[in-house]
């Protein structure tokens, strides 16, 4: 395993990057997961506590969600920073200023001022997400690309689980006591100061030649696809607890353990995309859109939990496979001095269909009367979405493919 090694090249000294570099980068693109996911098992606890607040029904979820809002709309800046004036800087700041904002709530009391650490948090993980993720553009060719994608997806599985349960773990001590996690993000600052480096522009991979214009028609394309999919991605996601409560399993334990179970297909679907990654992403996309729609028809029509669980199982395998496709292809479309832009626009689609997702499903439930023909619906849409792709690419051919 190499840390960093020099390569003599002219009149400077290129590093080389290895394994340590990209888990460097796959444990730094996990504090925005963190972020997300470490308050949920206190959201009670902090209702309880500042119950008292004025218009504390309307606060305490913003503390959830105040930092995906922030990411989904500043991550194109954040992407047009880092193509001016460099990836390191950015990043290291960005992942202090995490490990501040994030921790301060322990010290605080005001409701207010907790929400707006909150919303400092969201800025630097808007950062972190696009700067880090264009850092593997950056520092890796295509074929090692690919493989350190599917171990990110495969450690977002494994930790967004864990960080969970820690959140609740420390939810023991006190409201207070899961922003200790945050601390994470400074031995993580140190190996990035110690183990990582500006990269400097390198000759782009055979299959891309530098460009001098930014490419929008493939990025609109790539976000156009973006969306749409994160729309679909979240559908599992954010519903399964309410469709298992539906069907009469109340036990919020229970619950847990069985969307964990669910969460197990995503590592099988990051190993499906290291299967997978050589293949065109319209490949990709379309074993995505046949397991979404196998997953949420089996979720949405289930007539028992088991049942329910395969289903939503089969959706996290297609969600495993989805995010390393999606930036896997925004990157192979990027030049370097484009490539924080490009990503930082990916970024914000992304979050951006998290954000419509639970409105999709409500108007499509308030159309069908219930959750669970919203969530079949949806696999009939990915259904749809499976059918066009295979009539793109048999159309596209090898002719210059809508979808590559």
């Amino acid at each position: 395993m190499s840390i960093a090694t020099p390569v003599p090249s002219g009149r400077c000294v290129q590093h080389r990057a290895g394994a340590v570099q990209a888990l460097i980068l796959v444990f730094t693109t996990q504090l925005p997961i963190m972020g997300l996911l470490s308050l949920i098992p206190i959201i009670p606890l902090l209702a309880q506590q500042f119950s008292s607040e004025p218009n504390a029904r309307y606060m305490v979820p913003l503390l959830i969600t105040a930092p995906s809002v922030c990411i989904a709309l500043l991550s194109p800046l954040a992407g047009y920073l880092a193509d001016r004036i460099g990836r390191r800087r950015l990043l290291l700041g960005a992942v202090l200023c995490y490990g501040i904002f994030g921790f301060a709530p322990f010290f605080m009391s005001d409701l207010i001022s907790i929400v707006a650490s909150r919303f400092l948090l969201g800025i630097t993980e808007a950062v972190i997400m696009t700067v880090a993720n264009t850092l593997f553009g950056d520092f890796y060719p295509p074929i090692p690309r690919r493989k350190w994608l599917a171990v990110q997806s495969a450690v977002g599985s494994l930790s967004g689980t864990a960080l969970m349960c820690a959140g609740g773990v420390l939810g023991t001590m006190g409201w207070q006591g899961p922003f200790l996690l945050y601390l994470l993000a400074f031995p993580i600052f140190i190996c990035l100061l110690m183990f990582t480096w500006e990269p400097q522009r390198q000759r782009e991979d055979v299959q891309h030649q530098p460009q001098s214009n930014f490419p929008v028609a493939n990025i609109a394309k790539v976000v156009a696809v973006t969306l749409f999919c994160a729309s679909l991605y979240y559908v599992e996601v954010l519903q399964i607890s309410q469709v298992l409560h539906a069907m009469g399993l109340h036990d919020s334990s229970s619950i847990g353990i069985a969307g964990g179970l669910a969460g197990l297909g995503v590592p099988l679907g990051a190993l499906l995309f290291a299967k997978l990654a050589k293949r065109r992403v319209r490949v990709h996309l379309a074993v995505v859109f046949l397991l979404f729609a196998a997953g949420l028809i089996g979720l949405g029509q289930a007539s028992a939990v088991s049942w329910a669980v395969l289903g939503a199982f089969i959706a996290q395998v297609g969600c495993g496979l989805l995010i390393p496709a999606l930036i896997n292809w925004c990157l192979g479309g990027l030049s370097y001095e484009h490539r924080g832009r490009g990503v930082g626009l990916w970024t914000a689609a992304f979050f951006i269909g998290q954000f419509l997702s639970p409105f999709l499903v409500n108007l499509i439930s308030e159309t069908l009367g219930s959750l669970a023909a919203a969530v079949s619906a949806l696999g009939g849409v990915s259904l749809l979405a499976l059918l066009v792709t295979g009539l793109l690419s048999m159309r596209t051919g090898a002719r210059s493919p809508l979808i590559n």
